[in-house]
């Protein structure tokens, strides 16, 4: 990021600040400096700014990140029409399959799981809801990466091929022909090894996201597959029923109807 001549500086060191509490938790200044190469002043300048404004808590030398940060995720969450749309639908379908399901979205290349609903102990859905995973290794993301405009898809496979996450974009390539073909992803533990998964895109004039059913046996994935895909089916209908109502009602003249 720093050879980039356009970001600002002092930004990029407060977000590196953030960003080392978020992975590593409260930390006192010196530990920080010494962690990011940074002068002991210029980190407790950051550190003083973010506990100025209610983003960090100085409890006696040590900061930690404060709940402000959980405040800005439930706005920005709660304010996307795909999250929305799919809120209900989404605890319908688990209730309905009594596996846990998920609801997805695709950002910078990520995937990140925005809800999740189901009691299923072997993947909780506080555990992952708001955490970063793979687009490439999940039912969720190639279920979204099927229906990316190609433009969109190309950036994302170079970006794949960088990081060698073990995924080559042929390999891919090949993978998303296929989901396209029969409208549905499958992860048979290539994420989280016991875990199998079907995801499904919900899609109005472009992809908003998915759902997807997970679960730590692979009769989901095999003889109880058609069963599965009728539920999401449904449950996606439902989604992009909701969506383009929000779309219809915040259209041009809507305030006269």
């Amino acid at each position: 990021m720093s050879g980039n001549g356009s970001l600002v500086g002092a930004d990029e060191t407060l977000l590196r600040i953030v960003e080392a509490l978020t992975e590593s938790g409260p930390a006192g200044v010196t530990e920080l400096a010494e962690r990011l190469d940074l002068t002991k002043s210029t980190t407790h300048r950051h550190l003083k700014t973010l506990a100025a404004h209610g983003y960090a808590i100085n409890d006696g030398g040590t900061y930690r990140l404060s709940h402000q940060w959980f405040h800005v995720g439930t706005v920005v969450k709660s304010r996307q029409p795909f999250y929305v749309a799919a809120k209900q639908p989404l605890r319908d379908l688990a209730d309905r399959t009594g596996e846990t399901a998920w609801a997805a979205i695709e950002e910078g290349g990520r995937l990140m799981f925005v809800n999740g609903a189901g009691s299923n102990p072997t993947h909780n859905p506080d555990l992952l809801v708001g955490d970063w995973s793979p687009i490439t290794r999940t039912a969720a993301g190639k279920a979204i990466l099927a229906y990316l405009p190609d433009d969109r898809l190309d950036e994302i496979l170079v970006e794949t091929a960088a990081s060698g996450d073990g995924v080559t974009p042929a390999e891919l390539r090949t993978d998303l022909d296929r989901i396209r073909s029969r409208g549905y992803a499958i992860n048979r533990g290539q994420d989280i090894s016991g875990i199998y998964a079907i995801g499904m895109p919900v899609v109005l004039d472009e992809v908003a996201g998915s759902l997807s059913l997970a679960s730590p046996s692979r009769d989901l994935v095999d003889d109880g597959r058609d069963a599965a895909l009728e539920a999401l089916s449904r449950a996606v209908e439902r989604v992009e029923r909701r969506l383009s109502e929000r779309e219809v009602a915040s259209g041009p003249g809507s305030a006269s109807r």
